[in-house]
């Protein structure tokens, strides 16, 4: 039942002691190597306030905190492999210079998921000045806020710029919303393309990550020709300048609209319809209408391609 954070035998017991209660310090279970493990883990605790015993600690609390505990040594091993890479550059320079020859692979197929997922966190735990993204359509599950983690401490410290770009299709599902904002929480800076040809990761200037489908699903590619990663990083930049921003109301003052139509505006920038902008702002269609009409009448425009050329000619569109 917790396989993955308990052995099966200190799972075996800590599932026990949830049905029967505490175990007694004079009790042969209380010395086995398996309720250590379970002490070590956080699912047991020592109770003196009566008689001395060993009590289990609640199921919810008991997880939270294991899972917890499985998620910063996740970070740690990664920090550890991103130290580890970067002692093998050192390493393989200093091989190149005593004993010539060697090449690094400029371009790496890769086909295991597990590996193209840890690379593409470590990619973003080595960025030290940008990490870059394309956001396709093409999801193996749809995202939710829950999902969005917050970066770890030495990506944020160093002040690297996240900057991400969605595939307007990206954000055509019910709870957008809430994925743009904690993104944004997380220190991401948001902008939507009415499409982008594959889905795409850039670390700096040496290492980049794209996938070998447009799905996703055949492998990736991993990149460390600088001439490539530079082509890319071009790619993305010709992209963002003509993306729209998300979530920071950018462009000038827009004087005379409301929040809502500033956002419904942005939207519809992208060539979202009616909606696509209502699940992504979680209202009606009926309101995205009334909000469109207000930007009609306020740009004094008479459809939505007009309205959208007014509002770029008054520098409200970025």
């Amino acid at each position: 039942m917790l396989e993955g954070l308990l052995s099966a035998d200190a799972g075996a017991l800590y599932d026990a002691m949830v049905r029967t209660g505490p175990v007694p310090l004079d009790d042969p279970r209380a010395g086995s190597p398996e309720m250590q493990e379970l002490i070590e883990r956080g699912f047991v605790r020592r109770d003196y306030r009566e008689d001395p015993v060993l009590a289990p600690m609640e199921p919810i609390r008991a997880v939270d905190h294991a899972i917890l505990g499985a998620q910063q040594r996740l970070v740690e091993q990664q920090r550890q492999i991103v130290a580890a890479r970067q002692q093998l550059d050192l390493l393989q320079t200093v091989y190149r210079a005593t004993h010539g020859g060697g090449t690094d692979a400029a371009v790496e197929v890769l086909t295991e998921p597990q590996r193209i997922g840890a690379l593409s966190l470590e990619l973003c735990l080595s960025a030290k000045e940008e990490f870059l993204t394309f956001t396709t359509r093409h999801f193996k599950r749809k995202p939710d806020a829950n999902t969005v983690m917050a970066l770890p401490d030495a990506v944020t410290e160093r002040g690297v710029r996240l900057r991400n770009v969605y595939e307007r299709a990206a954000l055509e599902f019910e709870g957008a919303k809430g994925v743009v904002e904690a993104s944004i929480a997380a220190g991401w800076t948001m902008r939507v393309a009415p499409e982008l040809p594959m889905k795409m990761v850039i670390a700096d200037q040496h290492s980049a990550l794209m996938p070998l489908d447009p799905s996703g699903m055949e492998g990736a590619v991993f990149v460390r020709s600088p001439t490539i990663v530079a082509a890319l990083r071009m790619l993305f930049e010709l992209v963002w300048t003509q993306a729209v921003p998300i979530g920071d109301g950018g462009g000038q003052q827009r004087h005379g609209l409301t929040p809502a139509q500033a956002k419904v505006l942005d939207l519809l920038a992208t060539g979202m319809t009616d909606g696509a902008i209502a699940r992504h702002l979680d209202v009606s269609e009926r309101t995205v209408r009334r909000h469109v009409q207000g930007l009609l009448d306020a740009l004094q425009a008479d459809n939505r391609v007009a309205a959208v050329h007014a509002a770029t000619r008054l520098g409200w569109l970025d």
